[in-house]
């Protein structure tokens, strides 16, 4: 009786050493699956269960390799030796394993693996070794710069130098890491940029013999100054003055490419070109040239077709700004809010679309030179405002700014429309149409001067024979006669097309014919 007390009391401490047993390997984080000599479940615990996705109550009695494939238990308890670190794939998860015989007195009585999930561990590993690489791959690009770099802690101490910087000390890069930055490189202020958080840029330095260039820039992170990098940008001062000197260099080609540049934005007529030999066309061309010897505006009138381009060119090419810009706009081309933008120049954000930088106008690149101001006319009443501002003050604004641009400039206009006229409709400033009206050249219609027409077919023709493949040698006099009564309203303009499409129509002719 007294025996049977024992064997139960012995019984019933065995058995709740067994739950504390399996209460402690149900707390791990480890997967732990045991299995008896036959190779079937007997133990499979909360851990196993989260990482495989099964249930204890699914998996116990059934064979090892049923549950998990490759398990190894079978195989481990074959040889009855355990294989340690194994890595095994477990579902989505990879797992790394310990699988151990369990032996008894001798005997063998199953075998366990404990386990666990590496996957997002070889993730963290991946991500360390791109680190790593992405490290590697800045390093040696800082160190394949030629300008010196070094970067501290923020208790002054070296944490990087780079080789050109090495090179320059003549220090080794590596041996350097962790010392104060005040020990290896002379003068500096490394330590106090790091301390201090203020940055200096491009400040003087004696290092060794040579009087360094050098800029100092607190690195910052979450709002906290955690050390600080700095640049070396010139090792010696006098790279800053070779640098000045080719910048010097530079400027000067660039005034001579803006010399070249208002070549080519020149008058491209002169008075040379200007062909009519009537008298009145004589006469026209004396006034003109009379005119271009002064600064005065000028104003040139008449219908379309007749040349009053021609004129302003030949106005520009003979007075002193000849050398200067030519710069010609026409006021009917663009509406009134691009018209004045193009006129004043604007500034960077002036207006919705303003170019970035913003964009000089018309009269500020005619500075010094001319300002053609084609179809005058057709400015409405609020631009011709703002143009006889510019007139009388002779200085713009920017659209958008605040500076004033003072100008020189001369100013020649045209238009073909009755500007006398126009004032008595209240559709033209008379003021401003008497401080464009100082000197008026009248251009007379093609009609008022047949004479000139058997002057203008031939230079006209030899014009369109350079243009197209048939070659015309002239106009026969009966042919010539029909132009001459005719009345043109398109003017020269109209006898250049007239001819033009006579020439392509030809056949083998040389002369134009009635």
């Amino acid at each position: 009786m007294q025996k049977r007390k024992l064997v139960k009391v012995y019984e019933k401490a065995s058995l709740t050493d067994m739950a504390e047993i399996r209460i402690v390997l149900d707390s791990v984080c480890n997967g732990v699956v045991v299995v008896n000599p036959q190779g079937r479940i007997t133990f499979f615990n909360t851990a196993a269960e989260n990482i495989s996705g099964l249930k204890a109550e699914h998996v116990i009695g059934q064979m090892v390799d049923d549950v998990i494939p490759n398990t190894g238990l079978i195989r481990v308890m074959e040889t009855e030796v355990p294989e340690i670190n194994q890595r095994q794939d477990f579902g989505k998860c990879e797992i790394l394993t310990n699988r151990t015989p369990i032996i008894k007195d001798g005997v063998l009585v199953g075998a366990v693996a404990i386990f666990q999930d590496i996957t997002e561990f070889n993730e963290v590993v991946t991500q360390l070794e791109d680190i790593k690489r992405l490290k590697s791959t800045l390093e040696s690009i800082v160190d394949s710069l030629n300008e010196g770099i070094v970067v501290v802690d923020k208790n002054g101490l070296i944490t990087l130098l780079n080789k050109a910087y090495g090179e320059f000390l003549n220090a080794d890069p590596k041996a350097v890491i962790g010392k104060h930055v005040a020990e290896v490189i002379p003068n500096s202020r490394m330590h106090l940029v790091a301390q201090g958080g203020k940055a200096e840029v491009t400040d003087i330095q004696k290092i060794q013999n040579n009087t360094s260039v050098v800029t100092r820039i607190p690195i910052v992170k979450d709002g906290e100054i955690i050390g600080a990098v700095g640049n070396m940008v010139f090792k010696d001062i006098t790279e800053l003055k070779s640098l000045a000197l080719k910048i010097r260099k530079l400027e000067s080609e660039l005034e001579y490419y803006k010399e070249e540049l208002c070549k080519v934005n020149g008058g491209k007529y002169t008075f040379e070109n200007i062909v009519g030999n009537s008298d009145q066309m004589e006469w026209l061309r004396g006034i003109a040239a009379k005119a271009a010897k002064g600064r005065s505006t000028v104003l040139i009138l008449g219908e379309s077709g007749t040349g009053k381009e021609l004129f302003a060119h030949a106005v520009h090419n003979a007075s002193q700004r000849r050398e200067n810009p030519f710069i010609k706009v026409n006021c009917a081309a663009l509406p009134e809010h691009l018209l004045e933008a193009e006129l004043f120049g604007y500034e960077e954000g002036a207006f919705t679309g303003a170019r970035k930088g913003g964009k000089p106008g018309k009269f500020e690149l005619a500075n010094g030179g001319t300002i053609f101001l084609d179809e005058i006319g057709e400015m409405t009443p609020a631009m011709q405002v703002k143009l006889l501002r510019v007139l009388q003050e002779r200085e713009v604004e920017h659209l958008g700014g605040t500076k004033t641009i003072k100008l020189d400039i001369r100013v020649i206009a045209a238009t073909n429309r009755d500007l006398e006229e126009m004032i008595e409709q209240n559709r033209f400033r008379q003021d401003l149409y008497y401080r464009l009206n100082i000197f008026s050249l009248n251009i007379p219609p093609l009609r008022e001067r047949t004479e000139d027409i058997p002057l203008l077919c031939k230079v006209l023709l030899e014009k369109i024979n350079n243009q197209v493949e048939h070659w015309v040698e002239g106009i026969a006099p009966d042919a010539l006669g029909l132009l001459m009564q005719y009345s043109w309203p398109g003017n020269v303009r109209e006898l250049e097309n007239v001819l033009e499409r006579t020439v392509n129509l030809l056949d083998e002719e040389t002369i134009i014919r009635n």
